[in-house]
């Protein structure tokens, strides 16, 4: 008798074998590039911009009001293969009369994640799955102590800035901007934490440390708050009075296309 059952039965073996060890890849429903910034020429968001900047141990704190058109110029394929945009931010006055070319960044979509590089700095932005309460080390790729040539900071939060976990605190959820009702948003926040804050002891360290953002779907970023601060308590002889590092920052969207 021929052995045919047999090997039948030993190929269909190998059949289940091979397609077991095959590894599933699950694509989002929703793609990552639905939240953010419309990667097509012309697509703009327009921001209003309000910070405070504490500079020179607390004899310059600085607040700046000004507007920020983050316009998408192109596309290119980049060391690795990957298609890239880039996108121009344009600078104003709260008027928004006259417009000047300011920075410009790159935004490197994929489906599991969405990359942003700018000033030399690359972030994950955002990354699949969008469920609420995922997290990712979205800063995985910054060096240490990024903010090194602007601010004198301490504080472990403000150098290590690769050990933040990135989280979604809300998906798909309605969200009010100025006099924008968003149907659909997802919010990220990077980091919160605080070391005496408020600050109720002024002869102890503080620190605080925020960074949230929020996308919205078919326009992108639509509101940021930021702050990232330290307090030095005054010096024991007094030659030195207690003084703030560090920024504050609220952006939120005005105008988009």
């Amino acid at each position: 008798m021929k052995p045919r059952p047999v090997i039948a039965l030993l190929l269909l073996c190998v059949v289940i074998i091979v397609t077991s060890c095959k590894k599933t890849i699950h694509y989002p429903a929703t793609p990552l590039t639905d939240y953010f910034i419309t990667l097509q020429v012309g697509k703009y968001v327009t921001y209003r911009l309000d910070s405070l900047n504490f500079y020179y141990y607390g004899q310059l704190d600085t607040v700046t009001s000004y507007l920020a058109k983050d316009s998408v110029e192109g596309s290119f394929t980049d060391g690795a293969g990957n298609t890239a945009w880039n996108v121009t931010r344009y600078m104003s006055d709260t008027t928004g009369q006259n417009w000047y070319t300011g920075e410009s960044y790159t935004v490197t979509p994929s489906t599991q994640r969405i990359e942003m590089t700018e000033q030399n700095l690359r972030f994950i932005k955002l990354a699949f799955p969008m469920d609420q309460g995922f997290s990712w080390t979205g800063n995985t790729y910054l060096p240490y102590a990024p903010y090194k040539d602007f601010f004198d900071f301490s504080d472990d939060s403000h150098l290590s800035l690769g050990n933040w976990n990135y989280t979604y605190q809300s998906v798909n959820k309605a969200f009010t901007v100025g006099s924008f009702k968003l149907d659909s948003t997802l919010t990220v926040t990077q980091e919160n934490d605080s070391i005496n804050v408020p600050i109720t002891d002024p002869n102890s360290f503080a620190s605080r440390t925020y960074w949230s953002e929020t996308y919205a779907k078919h326009i992108g970023l639509v509101y940021r708050h930021t702050e990232m601060w330290e307090y030095q308590p005054p010096t024991p002889d007094g030659t030195q009075a207690g003084y703030k590092i560090g920024f504050k920052m609220t952006m939120q969207m005005v105008d988009h296309n």
